[in-house]
């Protein structure tokens, strides 16, 4: 009887042990199919735009389980005027159907309906670099040089925006505080 006891409750903790298994390797092939299946979807529909995954957070809707994916798209990334926008997927509530985009830039401006927002992104310090205040001679630059284009080094408190291109014997760097302040703007030889 003891034996039989023993064998009862092993077999109680083995499938125990099997159905948390299962549902863990249930969850991850979920959680991976939800993400690839949106990464497909973006590529699709904006197949010219760097895409990513910002985030993916499980929610529970009346005993129903999603999973909310945030994602962000960029057309024009290496332009002056790089368009970001965020787009939500609820998976699978949706069948993959995404909202409207949320918009983080577009038509050339920064911190589109806010005023005084920080820089959160790239794309917003590429804008700022040649629409603020003090950044003329980078307007000018884009302007006259062929070609010319952005490369973004985010710091801790700044991002660095150096203004370049292959026809010239310069380039432009300008440091932009993620406060939306201008630090400096420096015109530097290629030969230095």
């Amino acid at each position: 009887m003891k034996n039989e006891l023993i064998a009862i409750v092993l077999l109680i903790l083995a499938s125990v042990f099997l159905i948390s298994i299962i549902d863990f390797y249930k969850k991850n092939i979920e959680f991976s199919d939800a993400k690839k299946f949106v990464t497909e979807e973006l590529k699709v529909k904006y197949p010219l735009a760097e895409i990513g995954i910002i985030s993916v957070e499980e929610k529970n809707n009346n005993g129903t389980k999603y999973y909310e994916i945030k994602t962000r798209v960029t057309k024009n990334a290496a332009t002056p005027c790089p368009e970001r926008m965020h787009i939500y997927f609820n998976y699978p509530m949706q069948n993959f159907v995404s909202q409207p985009p949320e918009y983080v830039t577009k038509n050339c401006k920064v911190c589109l309906e806010k005023q005084n927002c920080p820089i959160l992104f790239a794309e917003e310090a590429i804008i700022a670099s040649h629409t603020m205040p003090g950044t003329e001679a980078i307007n000018e630059f884009i302007m006259d040089s062929v070609g010319a284009y952005p490369t973004v080094t985010e710091n801790e408190n700044s991002w660095v925006i150096q203004w370049d291109s292959q026809f010239t014997t310069y380039y432009y760097q300008v440091e932009i505080s993620k406060s939306a302040t201008l630090g400096k703007v420096e015109k530097n030889s290629k030969g230095d």
